[in-house]
């Protein structure tokens, strides 16, 4: 009655009214335990977060207890949406497959990170995966071995030639000179002059005939000249320059020479064709036909070389004298020359590697004094058909005219012609 009075009646209705209500949310949400103590089943109840964490929405157990299942009845479909809308949210994955991750009775989610290891990386296949690999490596090892045992490049070896001499045993000398035909058997003989001419000759007869005459160097050096005619009677003399054009006789001599074969004068260095193991076209040429065992082979090699990296000196064509002595290793220095270098350097490269060779002065068709080389050999076939002439068992090989011609189908059609050429000499 005195709460009448006072007016304060009506506020104390309001908040038991109030609080009715609060109970009945309360029963109706089914709210048994409270989110961090266990539940009637002694399981704890997994609360979802949301993005704002102003609510905790309980998530089904999966345990099937009477709380969860008193849980999801009372719960309305917009709690349960938004529940897994949430789940998925914080944990990347559906409620669902969450809920089934849980072992019962466990206080705490289960360590998965051994399921994708023996998911993704077994043991067996990984332990065996590198065998192959490892084994691989011995082909691509293998490879570089092969490279590395292709044969090695030939060494270069300057074949044993032979090398001209004057042993002093069959000589004839006086004055200034010294003619020595010691090894007149062998095809050649030597001259040597030391006096003060200036200019001084050597001229060769053969049974009685005109003689041939050489220049000789006035500088006191051994020069060796062949006995290209073959085996016979001959008459050496050598001349030194009195006047003008008046040569005196210095020395001379008489024998019979019994060569031991067609080819031996034509397989020593001689006056000229000056070389000798020393020289850069020997050595050229040893390198050229390094790993080459047939005699085709080698001219081949060597006639090639010249002919593609000689060219042909016009002015001194022009303006050569009478008396040029070539010398094989100027030319191939200069990689130029006229048709006496040309012949030279290929003479000395071809006898470096035990090739008779000839060394020929002559006329060329129509009127053309020139120089060619004839090379010897017992094998059958030539570099090409049209590059060499057989020709009582000497071969035609005209390197200048095969180097200065543009056309060389029509330069070979000319030198396999043995009409055009006329040799007069042979050194």
């Amino acid at each position: 009655m005195r709460m009448l009075i006072s007016g304060r009646f009506p506020d104390l209705i309001k908040k038991f009214a109030a609080a009715a209500v609060l109970l009945a949310v309360t029963l109706n949400a089914g709210c048994s335990c409270a989110p961090n103590e266990p539940n009637s089943s002694g399981e704890q109840s997994i609360v979802s977060t949301s993005e704002d964490n102003s609510t905790h929405i309980p998530i089904e157990d999966s345990s099937g207890a009477e709380s969860g299942e008193n849980s999801s009845d009372s719960s309305d479909n917009s709690e349960s949406i938004n529940s897994e809308s949430a789940e998925s949210i914080d944990s990347g994955e559906s409620s669902e497959s969450v809920s089934e991750s849980v072992p019962e009775s466990s206080d705490k989610p289960p360590d998965i990170s051994s399921e994708p290891i023996s998911e993704y990386i077994p043991p067996e296949p990984v332990a065996s995966d590198p065998e192959p690999v490892i084994s691989d490596p011995e082909p691509v090892v293998s490879e570089p071995e092969s490279v590395a045992s292709e044969p090695e490049p030939v060494p270069v070896t300057i074949p044993d030639f032979p090398v001209p001499t004057s042993p002093g045993i069959d000589c004839a000398v006086a004055g200034n000179g010294t003619i020595d035909f010691s090894n007149a058997a062998q095809g050649y003989i030597s001259a040597r002059y030391t006096g003060v001419k200036s200019k001084v000759k050597l001229q060769i007869s053969y049974n009685g005939g005109k003689p041939e005459s050489h220049d000789v160097s006035p500088n006191g050096i051994t020069e060796y000249y062949p006995l290209s005619f073959g085996s016979g009677d001959y008459e050496v003399t050598l001349f030194e320059l009195i006047q003008g054009t008046r040569y005196a006789q210095v020395t001379t001599c008489k024998f019979t020479a019994n060569i031991s074969g067609s080819t031996a004068p034509f397989v020593y260095s001689n006056h000229y064709s000056d070389y000798n193991s020393g020289s850069a076209c020997v050595y050229k040429a040893a390198e050229l036909c390094a790993g080459k065992t047939g005699t085709i082979e080698k001219i081949a090699a060597i006639f090639g070389w010249v002919t593609e990296n000689v060219t042909y000196d016009y002015n001194l064509s022009a303006t050569v004298q009478k008396g040029y002595v070539p010398n094989p290793d100027r030319t191939f220095n200069s990689r130029t020359g006229i048709c006496f270098d040309y012949t030279s350097l290929m003479c000395a490269m071809l006898r470096s590697q035990l090739i008779p060779t000839r060394l020929v002065i002559g006329n060329a068709s129509p009127d053309i004094y020139h120089a060619w080389n004839e090379v010897y050999t017992e094998e059958t076939g030539w570099i090409t058909p049209e590059l060499m002439l057989k020709n009582a068992g000497y071969n035609i090989a005209d390197s200048t005219f095969y180097a200065s011609a543009g056309d060389k189908s029509q330069i070979s059609s000319y030198i396999s012609n043995p009409a055009n050429y006329q040799a007069l000499y042979y050194y």
